[in-house]
């Protein structure tokens, strides 16, 4: 019975458009157990959330194990301390089921951009085969996130390499239509996680991926404002891209745009609802 009414939670959250996901407050880093790293344990745990309308998280489940318990009760643990802005439904706070992936690295293997776009291609045509309630769904999905987040990770080790020419062999067009102002001045980390929130809105990993896509953004705030006028390019632009994020975040995501950043939004855009 208990699986059941997670199950329906889940649909629920992900089938309801009105529906906007928690975002999460603050990122932190989950804790690595020392025995697992002394062991070099590496693997990738998905949770299931259940975010309260106060934002907290009242429950955490693995739903697809890392194949080491040390990292799946440290990743449960870890999900229980996250703080989120509760999801809304016609603008009133509502708990929610959220898919929360945790990944474990004792030392990041190499990121290859052809291997990387070559698994997505054939990811998202296996995709097109599944239907909705097909296990093998969750499985490539959280392929993808896991993909993702190794390619975030290599340009955050990388920051002066540009990849978005590989991006653009699989994002959806829309991706750079929305970004073309970045595309070939400034690294896209952020890309590949709007490309899934525009194919997989429907499912529940989208709102790993939505919070991951507003992470990435504000993160891109901070950097562009510490551009130096020695980078030609994008010094000139700055304050452009800037306010091309904040509208973005204030048409998709508002309940994202608190504090400062609702402040300095409201100078770049105007007065925000």
């Amino acid at each position: 019975m208990k699986k059941l009414a997670i199950i329906l939670a889940l649909l629920l959250f992900a089938g309801c458009a009105r529906l906007r996901p928690p975002v999460l407050l603050e990122e932190r880093k989950p804790n690595y157990p020392e025995e697992a790293r002394l062991r070099g344990l590496e693997g990738t745990v998905t949770l299931h959330l259940l975010v309260t309308e106060t934002g907290d998280v009242k429950w955490a489940k693995v739903v697809k194990s890392s194949g080491y318990p040390i990292l799946d009760s440290a990743a449960v643990e870890y999900g229980k301390t996250l703080k989120f802005k509760p999801a809304t439904k016609r603008g009133k706070p509502v708990s929610v089921w959220l898919s929360w992936i945790v990944k474990y690295e004792a030392l990041a293997a190499q990121f290859l951009p052809k291997e990387y776009v070559a698994n997505m291609k054939q990811w998202y045509a296996e995709l097109e085969h599944l239907g909705k309630n097909d296990p093998r769904r969750r499985d490539l999905l959280q392929k993808i996130l896991s993909a993702h987040k190794d390619y975030v990770l290599f340009l955050k080790k990388n920051p002066t390499v540009n990849l978005n020419p590989w991006l653009e062999k699989f994002v959806l067009p829309e991706v750079k239509r929305t970004w073309i102002d970045f595309w070939d001045i400034w690294p896209l980390r952020f890309a590949p996680y709007h490309d899934f929130v525009l194919r997989f809105g429907d499912d529940p990993e989208a709102g790993y991926a939505a919070n991951q896509l507003i992470l990435l953004l504000k993160d891109d705030i901070q950097r562009l404002k510490h551009v130096l006028p020695t980078d030609e390019k994008v010094y000139v632009r700055k304050d452009r891209l800037i306010r091309q994020i904040y509208a973005f975040l204030a048409k998709n995501y508002p309940e994202s745009l608190t504090g400062e950043y609702r402040a300095e939004a409201e100078k770049y855009l105007g007065k925000l609802r």
